[in-house]
């Protein structure tokens, strides 16, 4: 209307200092991930992170202060990205909660995050001289076992879950053979032999049922009360990730999506939880 003064625009909230110092240490970790599934750690300088994150390789210091600390965090960020993850398709399916289904899921996570893959199978083809790494050796994600702790595997066996007349060293062991096996089978096949991805995953599901389920009828409840036992185990291992990040990314808020953010949708599509499996 005439005569009438003009409102002003109103804008977003600017980011602040901190905020976008966030930003830039998330996008200087997409670029050393990026490299480092290319070429492996030994062959990724700070030089070449610096030209991919287009920052100043000085930059890069003012976040990690050696090149060791940064790819420590690269693969810190990795692994909590494959556990919250875990995390979430537990709870979401806590009603249906089995081995069978889980195992599958964390195998497609894996295949979809090759650093925590070569973590957990100490690929020295990608991590090289950072897999002799002191916290790796004696803290790491694999050695500390997300998913096999002795603990775990003896309440699910107490509650139904995993067969009665297997000791649980045996149950581990089987276990771990299982999903270990389909984890590093594929560089020793004939290529053109090889399963898709997500026949592997229904396989392994499959042989972890007939094998270690104790094909009980288990009701809602107990398989909730199961799948929030595995969760608080799990949330000790994303408290330990999230306070060594913090170090280097006060205020850390997240894992990485970098090439995978619809990781979690796409191995749910294929490992929904089978009516006839009980």
């Amino acid at each position: 209307m005439a005569g009438q003064a003009e409102q002003p625009r109103r804008r977003g909230r600017a980011p602040t200092s901190a905020q976008k110092r966030q930003a830039r240490a998330e996008r200087i970790l997409d670029a050393a991930v990026r490299l480092i599934e290319r070429w492996g750690y030994d062959k990724t300088t700070i030089d070449d992170i610096a030209r991919e994150a287009g920052v100043a390789k000085g930059t890069i210091y003012l976040h990690w202060k050696t090149r060791e600390d940064l790819f420590m965090s690269v693969i810190m960020r990795e692994a909590l990205a494959v556990i919250e993850s875990l995390q979430k398709y537990i709870a979401e399916h806590a009603d249906s909660f089995a081995f069978h289904t889980l195992f599958p899921y964390a195998f497609l996570l894996y295949q979809q995050r090759p650093l925590v893959k070569a973590l957990l199978t100490n690929d020295v083809s990608l991590l090289g001289s950072l897999a002799q790494h002191d916290y790796l050796q004696g803290n790491s994600i694999a050695r500390r076992k997300v998913l096999f702790a002795h603990a775990i595997l003896e309440q699910m066996q107490a509650e139904g879950l995993l067969r009665s007349d297997l000791s649980l060293r045996r149950l581990e062991y089987m276990l771990a053979a299982l999903f270990m096996g389909y984890m590093t089978l594929d560089p020793l096949w004939p290529e053109e032999e090889r399963l898709p991805l997500e026949q592997q995953a229904q396989d392994l599901g499959e042989a972890i049922r007939l094998s270690l389920e104790s094909q009980q009828l288990l009701p809602p409840e107990r398989r909730r009360r199961l799948a929030h036992a595995v969760n608080e185990h799990i949330a000790g291992f994303v408290a330990a990730i999230r306070a060594y990040l913090e170090q280097y990314i006060p205020g850390f808020s997240g894992g990485n999506t970098h090439d995978g953010s619809d990781s979690s949708q796409r191995s749910d599509e294929v490992l929904r939880p089978q009516p006839r499996y009980s």
